[in-house]
C-alpha cells in the first residue's frame, strides 16, 4: 500500500509541476525605461503615448499605483490572462506591500485586450468593472484598429478609477463606472479545473493499481480504520514578485498579481 501511495505522490508532483510550469513566467521582454508605455508593437502614436505615459506617472506619484499599458505583436500560444499576469509579476508591477499594479495588455496577432489587476486594487477594479471599462472605452475603437485611441481610453478610466479608490478627485468630467455585473474570472476558473483534473488522476490512478494489488481504496478511508483522505483546500496562484527595472527610469516597486483582471477579444 505505501509504495502504491508513493507512487500516486510522485504523479500527483510531476502532473503539478507540469501544470505550474504552464502559469509560470515567459521570457518576457524588459520593460522600457519609461515603464508605463512599452509599445512593443509599435502601434501607439507619439502623442497618445505621451499622454498615457504622463497620467500613469502623476497616479504613480501621488498614489504609488501602477498602471502599465504594453502592447505586443504575438503572445507566443500563452492565454492573454496568462501572459498579462505574468508580465506583472516578473516586471514587479506595483508596490511589493500593497499589490496596487495594473498591466493593460494587447496582442494584435490575436487581437486580444487583457486588464490584470493587483489584489490590492481588485476592490476597486473588480472583474465586471475591468471588463466594462474595455467595453465602454476601448472596444469600438480596437475592432476599427484604432489600438492606440482605444488604449488611450481604456488606461486614463482605470487610472481615474484608481484615483477614487485613493480618495483622489478624478480628471473633470469623468463619471465613476458602477460595478453592476458579475463576471467570472477565465485564470481562476482555468486554475481551479487544473486542480481538479489533478485530482481525478490520482484517484483513477489509485483505483487501477489498487484493483491490481487486489487491494480497494477510496477517499472516505481503508475499510478497516486509518486516515485516508482528510479533503482538500485550494488556494490561489499568488506567484512571484519581480524585480527592479528602468535603467534610471522609472521601474516597478515589487508588486504581484494574484489572479484578478478581465479581458476581449476584438
Amino acid at each position: 500500500m505505501n509504495k502504491i501511495f508513493k507512487q500516486a505522490a510522485a504523479v500527483l508532483f510531476t502532473a503539478a509541476v507540469f501544470t505550474l510550469s504552464v502559469f509560470a513566467a515567459n521570457k518576457y521582454s524588459e520593460p522600457t525605461s519609461r515603464f508605463f508605455v512599452n509599445d512593443f508593437a509599435d502601434v501607439i502614436d507619439s502623442a497618445d503615448e505621451e499622454e498615457i505615459f504622463s497620467r500613469a506617472a502623476a497616479l504613480n506619484d501621488k498614489t504609488t499605483a501602477q498602471v502599465v499599458t504594453v502592447t505586443v505583436k504575438s503572445l507566443n500560444g500563452e492565454e492573454p490572462a496568462d501572459y498579462a499576469l505574468n508580465l506583472g509579476r516578473q516586471w514587479g508591477v506595483g508596490q511589493k506591500d500593497k499589490d496596487n499594479g495594473v498591466v493593460i495588455l494587447l496582442s494584435t496577432a490575436e487581437r486580444q485586450i487583457y486588464i490584470a489587476v493587483g489584489g490590492g486594487l481588485e476592490g476597486a477594479l473588480p472583474d465586471s468593472k475591468t471588463g466594462r471599462i474595455i467595453d465602454d472605452y476601448g472596444l469600438s475603437y480596437l475592432k476599427e484598429n484604432n489600438f492606440s485611441k482605444g488604449l488611450l481610453e481604456i488606461s486614463r478610466a482605470v487610472i481615474n478609477e484608481v484615483y477614487i479608490e485613493y480618495g483622489e478627485e478624478p480628471e473633470e468630467g469623468y463619471t465613476p463606472i458602477e460595478d453592476s455585473e458579475t463576471e467570472v474570472d477565465p485564470y481562476t476558473a482555468k486554475v481551479a479545473v487544473s486542480w481538479i483534473l489533478l485530482l481525478a488522476l490520482v484517484f483513477f490512478y489509485l483505483l487501477i493499481f489498487g484493483r491490481r494489488h487486489r487491494r480497494f481504496f477510496w477517499f472516505g478511508g481503508p475499510p478497516h480504520g486509518g486516515g485516508g483522505f482528510g479533503g482538500f483546500s485550494g488556494g490561489g496562484f499568488g506567484g512571484h514578485s519581480g524585480g527592479s527595472f528602468g535603467g534610471g527610469g522609472f521601474s516597478g516597486g515589487g508588486g504581484s498579481f494574484g489572479g484578478g483582471g478581465a479581458g476581449r477579444g476584438f
